[in-house]
C-alpha cells in the first residue's frame, strides 16, 4: 500500500471513528482484544493526568473499519490528582482513550471527552495522526501533548475551544478537519490531561 493511501486511511479512520453522534442504525459488535503488551518497539506510552474532581476510569477502545468496538486495554482506574502508564499499540488505527471504560464497550458509543489516534506514514515519514475531542454531551475538557516539541499540542476545555483544538461538532468535516494533527516524529509518547486547569 502507498505510504500516502496509509496517511489519508489513517486520518478518514479517525474522521469516522471520531465519537460524533451516529444517525445510522448499523449494528456495532463488540469483542475485547489481548491487552497491548507492555513498552517495546511497536508501542508508545500515554501518561493519563486525572485532573478531574472525581476519579475517572482509562482504557484504550479501537474502532474496526467495519464500525466494531474493541477494547484494547485493562481498565485502569486513576484517582483524583494521579496518573498512569498506559501503554499504546504504535501501528494501529481508529484507535481511541476514554475515561469511561469501567462502563463498557457498549459504553464507548455514547458521547465523551476522547484522545483519538491512529498510525499515519507518508513516504518514509511515519507517526501518529490524533485529535482531541469535546463533542456535545462531553462533561471533560482534555488537552494532549507530544513528548517531542516539535509536534503540536492541544487543549480543549468542556465548554469548547478553537475548531483547530478538537472536534467540537461533526459539521467541523466540511471546513477540512483542522483538529486532525499528524505528528511524523515516529513512536512518540504523549502526555494527555483529562480537566487541564488552563
Amino acid at each position: 500500500m502507498h505510504a500516502f493511501t496509509v496517511a489519508a486511511l489513517a486520518i478518514a479512520t479517525l474522521a469516522t471513528a471520531a465519537p460524533h453522534t451516529h444517525s445510522h442504525s448499523h449494528h456495532h459488535h463488540a469483542r475485547a482484544a489481548e491487552p497491548v503488551a507492555k513498552r517495546d518497539a511497536s508501542t508508545f506510552e500515554l501518561t493519563v493526568h486525572n485532573n478531574c474532581a472525581n476519579d475517572r476510569t482509562f482504557g484504550l477502545f479501537q474502532i474496526t473499519p467495519a464500525f466494531e468496538m474493541i477494547q484494547m486495554s485493562e481498565a485502569e482506574a486513576i484517582p483524583a490528582g494521579h496518573n498512569a502508564t498506559i501503554s499504546a499499540p504504535f501501528s494501529a488505527l481508529g484507535m481511541r482513550l476514554s475515561a469511561t471504560a469501567d462502563k463498557g464497550i457498549a459504553a464507548q458509543w455514547e458521547a465523551q471527552t476522547l484522545f483519538e489516534f491512529g498510525y499515519s506514514a507518508y513516504n518514509a515519514l511515519t507517526g501518529t495522526a490524533y485529535d482531541l475531542s469535546v463533542m456535545a454531551g462531553s462533561t471533560d475538557g482534555i488537552a494532549a501533548y507530544p513528548a517531542t516539541s516539535a509536534c503540536e499540542s492541544k487543549v480543549c476545555s468542556s465548554v469548547g475551544c478553537a475548531l483547530a483544538e478538537a472536534w467540537t461538532d461533526a459539521a467541523q468535516v466540511l471546513g477540512g478537519s483542522p483538529a486532525d494533527t499528524v505528528c511524523y516524529e515516529g513512536a512518540q509518547d504523549f502526555k494527555v490531561v483529562w480537566c487541564p486547569s488552563a
